[in-house]
């Protein structure tokens, strides 16, 4: 898999979903989302990934792999035409479906401008979203990797879970399954990781959490098999540095 490959596939399965779960918290983002109707846009990539996004009029946001009957079907001849999309920049996009709802795609496109500043600005309105969105992102990304890179998942197994008071949900994941969610998993959990507040978020987001440090003074908890943690940290860094090189 080529490296633009690979950054497609982390947009369609981890940067992309987050719109989802971020919607609900966020009122911009709804208005950005909401129309005069029920809307969906498939986005598929040649040889890739598939991406279902529907929109209610209200604005709110559900997402999955399966395209319905209706939707405004998206196909990109290659990966670089979809990451052109992502960065705003002209792309050959082929409507293949659902051609009369081309006059909603404004609100995906308004959507992921939101979106691309809740998870790219720290404001002080949105920094609980920044951090929290950047983090489930994170995660998705780091399951999304995996997939794509059997070696690495030799003898990982077990599930995590990420929690700050600041939080809007529990953030969990599945090591085996190479599945996550939000809230409580349904499966014992094998490590949790808990931050003190949203400044050790964002350090740890950052890669400048001192974590010896923040250990000893409480503010990073980890609580069970703590190299599940790291090796999750290890390739959240990898995912991170393909999706937002320096």
């Amino acid at each position: 898999m080529t490296e633009a490959s690979l950054k497609a596939v982390l947009y369609l399965e981890a940067v992309l979903p987050a719109l989802a779960h971020l919607a609900p918290h966020d009122e911009t983002l709804r208005h950005a989302a909401a129309g005069p109707r029920a809307f969906a846009v498939s986005l598929t990539v040649r040889g890739g990934s598939v991406r279902r996004l529907a929109f209610s009029s209200d604005g709110t946001i559900t997402t999955n792999d399966t395209p319905q009957p209706g939707d405004l079907r998206l196909w990109f001849p290659s990966a670089s035409q979809f990451l052109r999309t992502m960065d705003n920049l002209p792309a050959l996009a082929l409507p293949i479906g659902g051609w009369n709802s081309l006059s909603q795609v404004r609100r995906f496109s308004a959507a992921g401008a939101r979106l691309e500043t809740l998870l790219n600005t720290r404001a002080d309105s949105h920094l609980r979203l920044h951090a929290w969105g950047n983090l489930l992102v994170g995660v998705a990304a780091a399951c999304a990797w995996l997939r794509h890179h059997p070696a690495q998942r030799v003898g990982l197994g077990g599930t995590g879970v990420l929690t700050c008071p600041d939080f809007p949900a529990p953030i969990w994941f599945d090591a085996h399954a190479l599945t996550w969610g939000l809230g409580e998993p349904a499966a014992p959990v094998t490590v949790r990781i808990a931050f003190a507040r949203l400044s050790v978020v964002l350090a740890e987001l950052d890669n400048q959490l001192d974590a010896p440090a923040a250990l000893g003074l409480g503010d990073l908890v980890i609580t069970g098999l703590q190299p599940l943690a790291e090796k999750l940290g290890l390739v959240m860094q990898k995912a991170g540095k393909l999706l937002k090189p320096a």
